[in-house]
């Protein structure tokens, strides 16, 4: 190779791999906005996020199950998880940012490590409720028409309990089960809450260096440090 092409050659690897530090820089902002709109005023906001048009498009929570294709996320986002606007509080602060964008530039994964706080008004009505929520967002994130949008995301949910009696205390909130009316969600991938008897796993993994796209199974395979 001679001088002139080996100097293009590492401008176009210099290019690339500024492409990809600025997409990653994009796609945390992305999700910033994405938890910022994940209030009860805005959880409807929710949808704009996501490619609604591949049919692959998936969102898993917890134990809820998976809900795959727009219709199923639309509904989920626009009534599943409707709820009273006073009273209500859901905050996720996004945490240890581990972003991975593929080598073609057209894909990435994506993982969250965030605590999160939240106040709950019981069903019944009365005094909301405080409570610990702490989890792990992964996703797949995709370009459509040259704009990042998320096509799958899990909310593995660690801890839901009472503010006052604590993750070790209070497991009623461990095994939530389906939400009302989703009959037709398919069955959860990965549910493996804290409790005194579990043992926990380093699942999701830190997204690793990859090609292109392929599917989400990366997000329930444990990666060994140093593997």
């Amino acid at each position: 190779m001679t001088d002139h092409a080996a100097l293009l050659a590492r401008v176009a690897a210099l290019e690339a791999q500024l492409a990809r530090l600025d997409a990653a820089r994009e796609l945390h902002n992305l999700m910033g906005q994405y938890t910022v709109n994940f209030s009860p005023k805005y959880m409807h906001r929710a949808v704009d996020f996501y490619a609604l048009e591949r049919p692959d498009v998936s969102v898993e929570i917890a134990d809820r199950g998976v809900f795959v294709g727009g219709d199923a996320i639309r509904k989920l986002f626009g009534a599943q998880f409707a709820m009273s606007l006073k009273g209500n509080l859901l905050v996720h602060y996004l945490a240890t940012p581990m972003i991975e964008v593929a080598r073609d530039g057209q894909s990435a994964k994506g993982v969250w490590r965030p605590p999160g706080i939240e106040a709950v008004v019981p069903p019944a009505g009365g005094k909301p409720v405080a409570l610990w929520s702490f989890g792990t967002y992964a996703v797949d994130f995709i370009r459509v028409r040259g704009e990042w949008k998320i096509l799958h995301l899990h909310w593995f949910r660690i801890v839901k309990c009472s503010y006052e009696a604590g993750w070790v205390d209070d497991l009623s909130m461990t095994y939530t089960g389906k939400l009302p009316d989703s009959a037709h969600v398919r069955p959860s991938t990965y549910h493996n809450p804290y409790t005194p008897d579990n043992i926990q796993e380093p699942i999701p993994p830190c997204p690793q260096p990859f090609d292109t796209m392929t599917d989400a199974n990366w997000m329930v395979q444990a990666h060994q440090a140093g593997g």
